[in-house]
């Protein structure tokens, strides 16, 4: 008589087609389980469903397999636009912080340029702030209002024992880091020596040293 277990058959697999529906149906709220679970969930299900066609007798799971397949496939669907814009996102992103930077930088030259004008005009030698400045005229609105492109702008006159006329002028970001206006900041004064510094900080000198501590000078 022969044994009861070599009677019974074996049941037909479908552990390929299951895992291809868990994998479908966990990459569509993570987005594809970053691309990863979505392809393997995509070729567990085209694999699972190939061999249950040819043959069903030992493998199972065919509806599965499809279900598999298809939510796999949404999930890759949906892990491409996020994936896009993860990558994309931060360039866009430093993009525009360069050019802030880029703006603040021409901003302070124009500054400087006012100043210049200002001193040689109405101000008898003297500079003036961005008030000042505004209201006569050498710079626009916005930027007298000290607030442009994301950055905050000063212009101060600076008292010396001396009684030389000096000025100080700077831009720093609003905000800093990757979602930030901008990670650098900028200054100069009646020396027309540009610097930079690393985030959000006022770059002066002193009365007696108009190099600002801290800060690197560019053209």
């Amino acid at each position: 008589m022969q044994n009861q277990t070599e009677l019974t058959p074996d049941k037909p697999k479908k552990g390929m087609a299951i895992a291809s529906l868990v994998l479908g149906i966990v990459g569509i709220p993570t987005l594809g389980l970053c691309f990863i679970g979505g392809i393997a969930g995509l070729i567990l299900g085209v694999i699972a469903m190939t061999r249950a066609g040819k043959n069903p007798a030992k493998y199972a799971g065919k509806g599965l397999a499809i279900a598999g397949i298809v939510l796999s496939s949404l999930s890759l669907l949906i892990a491409i636009p996020g994936t896009i814009a993860a990558l994309a996102i931060p360039n866009l992103l430093k993009s525009q912080q360069a050019a802030r930077e880029a703006a603040a930088i021409r901003e302070i030259r124009t500054i400087c340029q006012a100043e210049v004008l200002y001193s040689t005009t109405k101000g008898q030698g003297e500079y003036a702030n961005l008030r000042v400045l505004g209201a006569e005229g050498l710079i626009d609105p916005t930027l007298a209002s000290g607030q442009k492109g994301g950055y905050l702008f000063t212009a101060e006159p600076v008292s010396s024992i001396s009684g030389t006329p000096m000025f100080d002028t700077t831009a720093r970001p609003l905000e800093t880091g990757t979602f930030g206006t901008g990670n650098r900041s900028f200054a100069s004064n009646e020396t027309f020596i540009f610097y930079k510094a690393d985030g959000s900080v006022e770059i002066r000198g002193t009365p007696g040293n108009r190099i600002p501590a801290g800060a690197v000078p560019f053209d």
